[in-house]
């Protein structure tokens, strides 16, 4: 837990939108043909009321299933001995690769912060915890030490041993700390699990929803030839572009929530620093609910729910329907199983 997120998972994201990027003529032999077959159609449709003299001959209308069908040919992909051809998909992509790849390069900054922050806090909790277990044997040992018949025979003679009760009222206080101890830490792992699940299944459905996009894309531009699907193809492109702008989304989202759990760890550690340094405020922390700090893991909590809205802030950049949709449903279907899990695990705790 001394890293908040793997950085070779993100990287492993990264490969994959690169590796599916090679997939994109899958179709596109497909298409072709279907765009020539939609093409003579739509050329029958248009020439017959000019060859009757119903309408002027017009050139412009007829020049736009030859546009669509050179969208189709210049598509890009891999050729069939290997080479990596450019088109119109990479057109496409290169301006979101760059907003992203400088979004990225900030959000991994601030990261380092946060990881830095992040190991000196678990280290000050170990101290902690190190501390609350070495205070605990130290009342049992004296506690074993006065629990004896002596003591009992002491007492029936009128010697105080009201000391004795504040040590066994001392071992009970620490049993329950070390039990409060034991919940905040998984309560605080289940949190940090569910932030990194939203991170990872918002890149990873941009992969899945770009990759079917890219590969069918050549169909939807095929139908776009026939005047019943004309505008398919501007469906396509807006909705690509919604989902390109996830993972630039995505990682300002994250550069916002590294912001949020810098500050959060910032005052935790101070926090820690008094409760070491200080005998009461360590048995505040330790003892009492009112001594609990929980910054960071609120802020990862806010974190997580902030990132779940990356699909509906790209639709605010192009206004799309259909993914927004889907991700909400899955993201959503999904999140709630989470909760469910880091429930019935800290009940259980």
């Amino acid at each position: 837990m001394n890293e908040l997120f793997d950085r070779q998972i993100l990287n492993l994201f990264n490969g994959l939108w690169n590796k599916t990027m090679q997939d994109m003529g899958v179709f596109v032999l497909d298409a072709q043909a279907l765009a020539c077959i939609f093409m003579l159609l739509y050329f029958a449709i248009k020439a017959y009321p000019m060859m009757t003299g119903d309408k002027k001959l017009e050139i412009m209308p007829l020049l736009r299933p030859f546009a669509l069908t050179l969208v189709i040919v210049f598509w890009g992909g891999v050729t069939s001995n290997g080479t990596k051809v450019d088109g119109v998909v990479t057109i496409i992509n290169y301006p979101f690769n760059v907003i992203t790849n400088t979004a990225r390069g900030n959000f991994y900054d601030k990261l380092d912060k946060v990881d830095n922050l992040s190991r000196k806090r678990y280290a000050m909790i170990d101290s902690v915890a190190i501390k609350l277990t070495e205070t605990s044997l130290e009342i049992e040992r004296a506690e074993d030490e006065n629990r004896n018949i002596s003591d009992k025979i002491l007492s029936w003679i009128g010697i105080d041993l009201e000391a004795v009760g504040k040590k066994i009222a001392g071992v009970w206080l620490l049993v329950q700390s070390k039990l409060k101890f034991l919940l905040v830490q998984l309560i605080e792992r289940t949190v940090i699990i569910f932030f990194q699940f939203c991170v990872y299944v918002v890149f990873f459905l941009q992969i899945v929803f770009a990759s079917v996009m890219v590969i069918l894309g050549p169909l939807a531009f095929a139908m776009s030839v026939l005047p019943a699907f004309r505008d398919a193809w501007i469906h396509w492109v807006s909705r690509y572009i919604s989902v390109c702008l996830y993972s630039a989304i995505g990682y300002i989202i994250l550069g916002v929530a590294c912001a949020m759990l810098e500050w959060g760890l910032e005052k935790e550690i101070m926090v820690l620093e008094k409760v070491l340094g200080n005998e009461a405020f360590f048995m505040m922390y330790v003892g009492f609910s009112s001594g609990d700090v929980a910054i960071f893991t609120v802020t990862a909590l806010v974190g997580g729910f902030a990132m779940l809205t990356t699909p509906v802030v790209s639709t605010w950049i192009v206004q799309t329907s259909g993914v927004n949709q889907a991700v909400a449903t899955m993201v959503g279907a999904a999140a709630m199983t989470v909760g469910k899990v880091g429930g019935a695990a800290a009940k259980k705790g």
